[in-house]
């Protein structure tokens, strides 16, 4: 049974590379280089954020970045109280340790975050670059 497969396969690979090879339709690379100027000439509001001027993608960042701190600065409250003692304790520590650093948390995230998106864009730039270079 096995010497049938391996003559069978042997047949099957002899006819399929007598075929001739497929043919792509003669309108198919100028609908494709159109697809791609097409893409190319988009607005720049349509691409990757990681793709605007950078101008507008620090305007883009503020007004998130202020909706973030007011959420966290005005809408967090302190931990919910169980009993008077351990409300009183909860909101004395709250108060003095948390709220006084809460501007400052904010800022390590957002820094944090900003170096993120450097480091993604300077690894994205430079593999980009090796890829065109090949």
């Amino acid at each position: 049974m096995h010497e049938d497969s391996d003559e069978l396969e042997t047949l099957v690979d002899r006819e399929l590379k007598r075929l001739p090879a497929p043919r792509a339709p003669q309108t198919l690379l100028p609908r494709v280089m159109a697809a791609v100027e097409a893409w190319a000439q988009r607005p720049w509001y349509t691409r990757a954020w990681f793709a605007w001027p950078l101008a507008w993608r620090i305007a883009s960042l503020a007004p998130v970045a202020l909706f973030v701190y007011a959420v966290w600065a005005w809408r967090v409250p302190a931990p919910p109280p169980t009993v008077v003692a351990a409300s009183d304790a909860s909101r004395a520590v709250w108060a003095a340790l948390i709220e006084p650093f809460l501007p400052y948390i904010v800022l390590v995230v957002l820094l944090m975050g900003a170096i993120c998106a450097a480091i993604g864009l300077a690894l994205n730039y430079v593999l980009l670059e090796r890829a065109e270079q090949r």
